[in-house]
């Protein structure tokens, strides 16, 4: 399948990172760059291929391959009229990420579902920020690297003062060091970046209720 557009196109240093989670050239608040990121990741877990073809002035074309198969379509199930994409929440969530970007769409994305959000740039400031409103956040959602004080370091540090606080720990790496096979902190969750919003929403709910175990949330966005 070849998609084409009549766009203004791309120069080679950005063609060469549009599949980068979280890379876009839209402004602060109007893109989260995970729309091709989302794309490129689900055609390479189903054993395809994606090129781009784009220069300045002559817009951009994409050539999607994937695998044949014998196998027959599955059908597709009934929507619902009603949906929990997105439940809603009232809770306090500490959101502790480097990168602008993502922590604002993190942001964003649980504000919106009705939640408190306080935000953090690493850990060190994410104990600054907690103080003595520790007890009021519900759930931790934080990038395990990050200068100055990772996820795991400012987990045990603020379970050293409530045992029971919630994480979730992101990363846009499973193979990361800092995730690897090691035990995560009590109900925690992880979720591998890039992750789309209504995952996000999901996540969140579920981690504050205590219907996810411990471990990996999804590999991938989903739709």
């Amino acid at each position: 399948m070849i998609v084409r557009d009549t766009g203004t196109g791309m120069t080679d240093d950005v063609r060469a990172r549009i599949f980068e989670p979280f890379f876009t050239t839209k402004g602060v608040g109007q893109g989260t760059g995970l729309g091709l990121a989302t794309v490129y990741g689900i055609v390479q877990q189903s054993g395809g291929h994606l090129w781009v073809e784009s220069a300045p002035g002559f817009g951009s074309s994409f050539t999607l391959c994937l695998p044949a198969t014998s196998e027959a379509a599955e059908p597709r199930p009934a929507v619902s009229e009603r949906t929990d994409a997105n439940p809603r929440g009232t809770e306090t969530v500490l959101v502790v990420e480097d990168n602008d970007v993502v922590r604002a769409m993190a942001r964003e994305t649980l504000m919106a579902c009705g939640y408190q959000v306080l935000e953090a740039s690493n850990g060190q400031n994410a104990l600054q920020v907690a103080g003595d409103s520790l007890e009021s956040i519900s759930l931790v959602l934080t990038d395990v690297v990050m200068p100055v004080m990772g996820g795991r370091e400012l987990a045990t540090r603020l379970q050293a003062s409530r045992p029971t606080l919630r994480f979730i720990f992101m990363s846009g790496y499973a193979s990361d060091p800092d995730v690897g096979d090691r035990e995560f902190a009590p109900a925690a969750a992880f979720l591998q970046k890039p992750f789309s919003p209504a995952l996000l929403g999901r996540t969140v709910r579920d981690v504050i209720d205590g219907r996810l175990s411990p471990g990996p949330v999804a590999a991938l966005p989903s739709a």
